[in-house]
């Protein structure tokens, strides 16, 4: 607990064994019933591959994948989630604001390096 007359404190960061680098290209979700969570569902969106394809076995047993006997798509695109994330309302708005600041020095650091 940080003395009263103290007018500093420090953090010390350190990784959870399972911490991992994740890619994130949207988010979903919004607040809980109650309202004292948001929570934020990180997805990276791609094309979608198929459930499950069929192919013919010919007279040898060999699988002929020349050509498909059957294809069962889910959809166009996928969103697979990465992570979630939940927080309370105050900690959602300043994470916000944190991601706001660094995307703007990212994006004038890309402009000055690429032009």
């Amino acid at each position: 607990m940080p003395n009263d007359d103290q007018n500093e404190i420090t953090f010390v960061y350190e990784d959870a064994d399972e911490v991992h680098t994740i890619a994130a290209t949207g988010a979903h979700g919004g607040p809980t019933p109650d309202g004292a969570s948001v929570v934020a569902n990180l997805y990276v969106e791609r094309g979608s591959i198929p459930h499950h394809v069929s192919h013919q076995i010919d007279e040898t047993g060999q699988v002929d994948l020349s050509e498909r006997s059957e294809q069962v798509t889910r959809g166009e695109l996928t969103r697979e989630v990465q992570a979630s994330l939940v927080m309370t309302p105050e900690h959602a708005l300043q994470l916000a604001q944190w991601l706001q600041q660094n995307a703007r020095q990212a994006m004038k650091q890309r402009e000055e390096t690429f032009g």
